[in-house]
């Protein structure tokens, strides 16, 4: 007989795992964690749990799982933008798999021989980069269609010296900006372009963590509009601006960095010819490059027909300013980073569980507030730039923060240490989870989101939970107590203790609600109390070893125990 079972969705976490480690303990999801990503619309969160990606719909509040599993742990997702048609997995082992997002049907599985720490969409969805080891690769992005071999390198970009950790594109995916534990970061077009050799940019102390351009078209305006297109806007570089970036260290420092190029003087008559043929040379380098082919020279004559590759071609970088997130603090890390283009918002998340919301580049801080007392992993925000997404992988912490009203939009967190028990509701809505922490919570199991984590009570880990009727939950714990909650005012009402101390493995409520039995590891007994009055009521004795399961019979009262060698009935 065949049951046509399919996974629904994941329950007890909306993120990370306790204990993600691949090959030789590297790349530990409890160290920094995955990703979390928006969709293209802004209203969905991506977010790795263990080897899966839950989906999180932040306007109807609700959470399906997709029907893909990883070999291992997640370590990087990527979604392409605007369509959402192709989500790219690479886990911890550096196996990835290329998955159509909207079917959930997985495309290719392939692997990466280095780890990959970091992995970006171009912005036009042509190419996706991942950091490969000290390189940068640059691949054609399939089709969603199976092939035999969708996978097409473009490119390897070397220069860098150390482990890259971060990267970008320009708003145009002309240009690509890396960083890495070098403390460095280096500019490449992504297609060859005559004339430019790749620039390094040094200053930074320890290892980067962001790098970000900013958008192309903004940086025109605010050269035409201010300066009318020639001049310095206030920087104390000379030439003509035609590039902005930034980059953020671990030790909270930000450094701009603008691209200039000399201003070119009129050209006579004499020079056409020359410029017409440097055009066609620059039309033939792009043409056996696999680059976009180059415009005619009059349409060259504007800047905004020339891509950024060829317009910081000649051009000199140079730093015009350095901030400081946390000067006063030696223990506050910046951990990560996200920043929108297109409203010049940068999210910053620290090692203290604090984040930041800057705008760029006058570095004003719009927002500064302490979410958590662990690690903020990821940060991410949505193309609108009203949501602010963060996940915590130590306390498996996922939250979503709207900064403009101050209000939470989503707060989810798994137990810290794992599940050790779970029960159903009477009635099948509500599911009651119990961890190593000692926490009780409880999940509504048609939106699988946490609703309240009960007050914490038990000092020890839970090992069973039960319900003794729709509004009361029982607990059992190896610190010697079962406890009782309410579910109305969530608190814990009554508290069932032995006469001499034990730790309970095993519980059980009789049909009625009315009686409560626990089995304990030492000495092998069960005890049996009253639930309204909370006294104990009998000792069963007759075990050789730990009870481990206890269940009462549905119409007689009856009730058996088990342990590893043998079972009871009374």
């Amino acid at each position: 007989m065949k049951f046509n079972y399919k996974l629904h969705r994941l329950c007890g976490a909306a993120y990370g795992t306790p204990a993600a480690t691949g090959a030789n303990n590297i790349l530990s999801s409890t160290t920094k964690g995955s990703n979390i990503i928006f969709t293209s619309d802004g209203n969905s969160i991506l977010s790795p749990v263990g080897n899966r990606i839950q989906i999180l719909d932040l306007l109807h509040h609700n959470c399906r799982t997709l029907p893909i599993e990883a070999r291992s742990n997640i370590r990087r997702i990527a979604l392409s933008p605007n369509d959402d048609r192709l989500l790219i997995v690479v886990d911890v082992n550096h196996y990835g798999m290329l998955i159509n997002y909207h079917r959930g049907v997985i495309l290719h599985r392939f692997k990466f021989k280095r780890p990959v720490r970091e992995m970006k969409f171009s912005p036009n969805g042509s190419k996706f980069a991942v950091s490969y080891g000290k390189f940068v690769q640059v691949w054609l992005t399939p089709g969603i269609r199976r092939e035999f071999a969708p996978m097409v390198l473009h490119r390897k970009y070397t220069g860098l010296v150390g482990e890259v950790t971060t990267l970008d594109w320009s708003s145009d995916s002309s240009v690509l900006l890396a960083g890495g534990k070098d403390c460095q970061a280096r500019v490449w077009t992504v297609d060859t372009v005559k004339d430019y050799e790749p620039w390094t940019l040094v200053g930074h102390k320890k290892p980067l963590v962001g790098v970000h351009f900013e958008d192309y078209n903004k940086t025109l305006a605010e050269r035409d509009q201010f300066f009318g297109g020639s001049g310095n806007t206030g920087s104390s570089l000379a030439g003509k601006l035609v590039a902005r970036c930034y980059t953020v260290s671990e030790d909270g420092v930000i450094c701009t960095r603008e691209c200039r190029k000399e201003d070119e003087e009129e050209k006579d008559g004499d020079n056409s010819q020359g410029d017409k043929m440097d055009g066609l040379g620059n039309s033939a380098v792009d043409f056996f490059s696999g680059g976009t082919a180059a415009t005619s020279s009059a349409k060259q004559s504007t800047a905004s027909s020339i891509d950024q590759a060829h317009d910081i071609v000649n051009g000199r970088w140079g730093t015009t300013s350095r901030h400081y997130f946390n000067a006063n603090s030696s223990t506050q890390t910046v951990v990560s980073t996200s920043y929108s283009p297109e409203h010049s918002l940068l999210v910053v998340g620290f090692s203290t569980g604090l984040f930041g919301l800057y705008e760029l580049p006058s570095m004003s801080n719009i927002h500064t507030l302490s979410l958590s007392h662990s690690t903020i992993g990821t940060v991410s925000i949505n193309p609108s730039a009203e949501w602010l997404a963060f996940g915590c992988p130590k306390t498996q912490q996922l939250l979503v923060w709207e900064w403009r009203s101050e209000t939470y939009i989503l707060k989810q967190s798994g137990h810290a240490y794992g599940m050790r028990c779970l029960a159903y509701s009477p009635d099948g809505i509500v599911v009651a989870t119990g961890g190593e922490d000692g926490t009780v919570k409880l999940w509504n199991s048609q939106s699988g989101f946490c609703y309240v984590t009960l007050p914490k009570s038990h000092t020890a880990a839970i090992t069973s939970v039960q319900f003794a009727n729709p509004t009361v939950v029982l607990s059992a714990s190896l610190d010697g107590t079962v406890r009782a909650h309410d579910l109305h005012r969530y608190r814990n009402f009554k508290t069932y203790t032995s006469d001499i101390p034990c730790q309970f493995l095993s519980m059980a409520v009789d049909k009625s609600g009315e009686v409560v039995c626990a089995g304990s590891a030492e000495p092998f007994r069960v005890c049996v109390w009253s639930v309204q009055t909370g006294k104990l009521t009998d000792v069963l004795t007759g075990h050789s070893g730990p009870v481990s399961g206890l269940a009462f019979h549905p119409v007689r009262g009856s009730l058996v125990s088990v342990h590893i060698a043998n079972f009871c009935v009374y």
